[in-house]
């Protein structure tokens, strides 16, 4: 098979999956299910949550924090849905094919406020990360499981998901870190 057919043959399979996936949602995740309510309220509430809890002294640096962990996350749930480790089968959307689901925003918002919590109050972050990342993964995507707004194949468990989350909320703190030491310093030119 020549490049360009490949191409074309990979082309052909992901209109057929986008078309597969936006049926799947038009009749199972649509506005008539509890599924859309619940995904659309996961993220309006986080959101209403930060607009009242954020430290807006330290805006920026919170922000940049949880926007890294969103960044993060998303490009990690999106390799492991591309990769068939896990898939979120009820998402707000089916437009975008892997949706908008909870690791989009509760996830971000909820270690945002725990750093701005840590940060503020002299906490050990990294305790607190641990303790948040265990209740993310093994609690509410245990429950996300029974729920069915999470799938896992492949070997993918709880335990990993867990260890994710704390990977990437140290990553996200050491990126914040460092971007806010580079405020600090002077540019010489």
């Amino acid at each position: 098979m020549s490049e360009a057919q490949m191409y074309q043959r990979i082309y052909e399979l992901r209109e057929q999956l986008s078309d597969a996936y936006s049926n799947y949602w038009n009749l199972y995740s649509d506005m008539s299910t509890w599924f859309f309510w619940f995904n659309l309220a996961s993220v309006v509430i986080p959101f209403i949550i930060l607009y009242f809890a954020i430290d807006r002294e330290r805006l920026f640096e919170i922000s940049f924090y949880g926007y890294t962990v969103h960044v993060l996350w998303s490009n990690v749930d999106n390799f492991l849905t591309a990769q068939n480790y896990l898939s979120h089968p009820h998402t707000l959307t089916g437009f975008i094919p892997a949706g908008v689901t909870v690791t989009a925003v509760v996830l971000p918002v909820t270690f945002m406020l725990l750093y701005q919590y840590c940060t503020n109050k002299g906490k050990n972050f990294y305790l607190y990360a641990i303790v948040a990342s265990f209740i993310f993964g093994c609690g509410f995507g245990g429950i996300s499981m029974i729920v069915d707004l999470l799938r896992m194949h492949n070997g993918m468990n709880l335990f990993y998901l867990f260890l994710i989350d704390i990977v990437v909320a140290f990553l996200a703190l050491w990126m914040t870190r460092l971007f806010f030491k580079i405020k600090k310093t002077k540019r010489k030119i």
